[in-house]
């Protein structure tokens, strides 16, 4: 007996130490598991809307959300055309260091995020940034939505689609300071962003055709990234408004866990780049018109 209670300790220190290892080894492993041990719905709710989260430091913010949360899920319903699949979880920070470590990403500079369902908010937005509180929360709940109704393992569908779709949904809400005339005249120009088909999270931004100039007087990496949103937004937006049906149909093809090329072809008859090259000649018309 004492050698079998020996080797199972032995067999579960080297389990212990192999995830370590695996952890040490695999940075994005290793946020992973912060993000978990920090996930925002440990957090107490509040007591007049059990979906917002937070630090007791943010309790101001957290209200303010609260009063915000409701409009916010309802334009996300309307836009998307179904409710949540279930009530959407939203944390609310005061603190930029456990902000940071429940966000995955390790970075405490970004507003905010969209982390296994819930909605995680920096403390920035109640901060020098309250002017964006209610445009961000509403983008983040169309991630959490889109995520939320998508079943477990199911392709991602790209970057420029479910950025695109949740500007368009949050009416700009991402892409402030750039406006759609702005965006326009950079698609005139070449500054046009790119439908690739990356699927994850890269904050140096969607890649553009040609790379748009860059005004000293602004952080370029931020301008540069709403830029690229606004014109995914955009995008989206025509989409929706060219055949709702078609837009309907490939949402709901989305959360069913259709890959997104064949969705897209299936509800539209072509692909995304090809009416992608119509919309952008839209721009060009509208010039020659004038």
């Amino acid at each position: 007996m004492p050698r079998i209670m020996t080797n199972a300790w032995g067999f579960g220190l080297a389990c212990i130490a192999a995830a370590a290892l695996a952890l040490a080894l695999r940075p994005e492993l290793r946020l992973a598991a912060r993000a978990a041990w920090n996930d925002p719905r440990l957090l107490p709710a509040l007591a007049d809307d059990a979906r917002v989260h937070y630090e007791p430091e943010a309790l101001a913010c957290a209200q303010a959300v609260a009063e915000i949360a409701p409009r916010a899920i309802a334009q996300i319903e309307s836009a998307h055309g179904r409710p949540f699949a279930q009530p959407p979880a939203i944390g609310v920070y005061a603190s930029y260091e456990n902000y940071a470590n429940a966000n995955a990403m390790d970075d405490s500079g970004i507003a905010a995020v969209t982390r296994g369902g819930a909605a995680l908010l920096s403390p920035t937005l109640c901060g020098r940034e309250r002017g964006r509180l209610e445009g961000v929360l509403t983008h983040e709940l169309s991630h959490v939505h889109l995520s939320g109704w998508r079943r477990l393992g199911a392709p991602r569908p790209p970057q420029w689609f479910t950025e695109g779709l949740a500007v368009m949904a949050s009416n700009g809400g991402g892409a402030e300071g750039v406006s759609e005339a702005e965006a326009a005249q950079a698609i005139r120009e070449g500054y046009r962003v790119v439908l690739d088909d990356r699927r994850w999270i890269d904050f140096t931004g969607l890649a553009f055709e040609r790379e748009p100039p860059r005004d000293p007087k602004k952080d370029a990496l931020t301008q540069r990234q709403r830029l690229a949103y606004r014109q995914a937004g955009m995008f989206v937006g025509w989409l929706r408004m060219r055949d709702e049906t078609a837009f309907s149909q490939l949402l709901r093809a989305l959360e069913a866990g259709q890959p997104f090329e064949g969705a897209f072809q299936l509800a539209y008859g072509e692909s995304a780049p090809s009416l992608w090259l119509r919309f952008v000649s839209a721009f060009r018309r509208n010039d020659a018109d004038g």
